[in-house]
């Protein structure tokens, strides 16, 4: 779900640049570089945004809390009478790519995060496969030899067991290094 709404931001996000962009050409077409100018310079603002950082199975993702950044046409700061309406349209646009390119921040940061994070694993992952798991296996070999062995030395033992207590039942122990 992240991914598609990554996606989908990122092609609605090229979609509002290619609108804006059109939108400020026709604009500067119509009044003119410094008129663009002068209603951006009066229009001009700070905005706030707010980025927490928030715990997700020890993964920290940057989240993005950011105030609307639509405003009404008298709150840009010029006149109604001195900006055409191709202005007004372009900041409009503008507007709304900004307020979208915030939202998309926090699921591309979380993107990018989930990338790396893949990596590590994918690392990690090798890492068992190549140098881990061969060792595993081999040191499993090494004890099943070990105590395939010490099975056969207990079964030589157990044998050696049973002769000299069948030679104490026949009669006595005699010389038992030369029979074993």
């Amino acid at each position: 779900r992240l991914y598609l709404d990554f996606i989908t931001g990122r092609h609605t996000m090229r979609d509002k640049m290619q609108d804006a962009a059109v939108d400020l050409f026709r604009a500067i077409g119509i009044e003119g570089r410094e008129g663009v100018m002068s209603a951006a310079f009066a229009a001009q603002r700070g905005i706030s945004v707010e980025v927490i950082e928030r715990n997700v199975w020890g993964i920290k993702f940057p989240e993005v809390f950011h105030d609307s950044i639509l405003r009404r046409l008298d709150a840009r700061g010029y006149a109604f009478i001195t900006v055409s309406s191709t202005i007004d349209a372009a900041a409009r646009r503008f507007e709304i790519l900004l307020n979208l390119m915030l939202e998309t921040a926090s699921v591309e940061a979380h993107m990018r995060r989930i990338g790396v994070e893949v990596n590590k694993t994918r690392r990690r992952i090798n890492a068992i496969n190549e140098i881990v798991l061969p060792k595993a296996l081999g040191q499993r070999q090494y004890i099943r030899r070990t105590l395939e062995e010490r099975e056969r030395e207990d079964i030589l033992r157990l044998k050696k067991l049973k002769k000299v207590r069948q030679m104490s039942e026949r009669g006595g122990l005699h010389d038992l290094s030369d029979k074993a």
